[in-house]
Protein backbone atom coordinates (compact mmCIF):
# COMPACT_ATOMS: atom_id res chain seq x y z
CA UNK A 1 0.00 0.00 0.00
CA UNK A 2 3.10 1.90 1.03
CA UNK A 3 4.33 1.32 -2.37
CA UNK A 4 1.10 2.45 -4.49
CA UNK A 5 0.51 6.10 -2.70
CA UNK A 6 4.52 6.80 -2.62
CA UNK A 7 4.01 6.77 -6.31
CA UNK A 8 3.04 9.92 -8.94
CA UNK A 9 -0.63 9.43 -9.38
CA UNK A 10 -1.35 10.30 -13.09
CA UNK A 11 -3.02 13.92 -13.53
CA UNK A 12 -6.75 12.17 -14.99
CA UNK A 13 -6.72 10.55 -11.75
CA UNK A 14 -5.42 13.10 -9.30
CA UNK A 15 -6.91 15.77 -10.62
CA UNK A 16 -10.70 14.64 -10.63
CA UNK A 17 -10.04 13.38 -6.96
CA UNK A 18 -9.25 16.72 -5.92
CA UNK A 19 -11.91 18.88 -8.13
CA UNK A 20 -14.58 16.61 -6.51
CA UNK A 21 -13.76 17.57 -3.41
CA UNK A 22 -15.49 20.49 -3.10
CA UNK A 23 -18.89 19.88 -4.87
CA UNK A 24 -19.11 16.06 -2.44
CA UNK A 25 -18.45 18.28 0.33
CA UNK A 26 -21.36 20.92 -0.54
CA UNK A 27 -23.57 18.48 -1.26
CA UNK A 28 -22.57 15.74 1.46
CA UNK A 29 -22.47 17.93 4.46
CA UNK A 30 -23.43 21.29 3.01
CA UNK A 31 -20.56 23.13 3.79
CA UNK A 32 -18.63 25.34 1.93
CA UNK A 33 -14.75 24.69 1.59
CA UNK A 34 -11.95 27.14 1.31
CA UNK A 35 -8.34 27.54 2.94
CA UNK A 36 -8.77 31.40 2.68
CA UNK A 37 -11.38 31.49 4.98
CA UNK A 38 -9.60 29.70 7.65
CA UNK A 39 -8.07 33.30 8.42
CA UNK A 40 -11.43 34.28 9.21
CA UNK A 41 -12.45 31.95 11.93
CA UNK A 42 -8.03 31.54 13.38
CA UNK A 43 -8.89 35.55 13.39
CA UNK A 44 -12.59 34.81 15.61
CA UNK A 45 -10.72 32.39 17.71
CA UNK A 46 -7.69 34.05 18.80
CA UNK A 47 -8.03 37.75 18.18
CA UNK A 48 -10.56 38.84 21.01
CA UNK A 49 -12.20 43.05 20.03
CA UNK A 50 -14.60 44.42 18.96
CA UNK A 51 -14.61 44.03 15.05
CA UNK A 52 -18.07 43.03 14.27
CA UNK A 53 -16.61 41.07 11.33
CA UNK A 54 -15.33 38.55 13.57
CA UNK A 55 -18.26 38.31 16.00
CA UNK A 56 -19.35 35.26 15.38
CA UNK A 57 -20.00 31.02 16.18
CA UNK A 58 -16.61 30.44 14.84
CA UNK A 59 -16.48 26.89 16.80
CA UNK A 60 -19.70 25.88 14.99
CA UNK A 61 -19.25 27.92 11.43
CA UNK A 62 -15.35 26.70 11.18
CA UNK A 63 -14.21 24.51 13.81
CA UNK A 64 -14.83 21.40 11.18
CA UNK A 65 -12.78 23.27 8.29
CA UNK A 66 -9.70 24.35 10.95
CA UNK A 67 -9.49 20.88 11.57
CA UNK A 68 -9.28 19.68 8.24
CA UNK A 69 -6.74 22.07 7.76
CA UNK A 70 -5.36 21.04 10.04
CA UNK A 71 -5.00 17.12 9.21
CA UNK A 72 -3.57 18.75 5.72
CA UNK A 73 -0.65 20.03 7.91
CA UNK A 74 -0.07 16.67 9.45
CA UNK A 75 -0.64 14.66 6.32
CA UNK A 76 2.07 16.87 4.51
CA UNK A 77 4.51 16.63 7.08
CA UNK A 78 4.00 13.18 7.10
CA UNK A 79 4.35 12.72 3.28
CA UNK A 80 7.25 14.78 3.39
CA UNK A 81 9.04 12.79 6.17
CA UNK A 82 8.50 9.13 5.98
CA UNK A 83 6.93 8.75 2.09
CA UNK A 84 9.51 11.26 0.38
CA UNK A 85 12.03 10.30 -2.25
CA UNK A 86 16.03 10.84 -0.66
CA UNK A 87 17.34 10.86 -4.39
CA UNK A 88 17.63 14.04 -6.11
CA UNK A 89 15.19 14.32 -9.28
CA UNK A 90 16.78 13.05 -12.91
CA UNK A 91 17.30 16.20 -14.63
CA UNK A 92 18.66 16.65 -18.21
CA UNK A 93 21.99 18.48 -18.12
CA UNK A 94 20.22 21.17 -20.58
CA UNK A 95 17.91 21.56 -18.23
CA UNK A 96 20.36 22.01 -15.84
CA UNK A 97 22.05 24.64 -17.71
CA UNK A 98 18.63 26.87 -18.56
CA UNK A 99 18.08 26.74 -14.91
Amino acid sequence: MIEFISQPWPWYVAGPLVGLVVPMLLLAGGRMFGVSENMRHFCAAAIPGNISFFKYDWKKAGAWNLTMILGALIGGFIAATWLGNPEPIALAEATKTDL
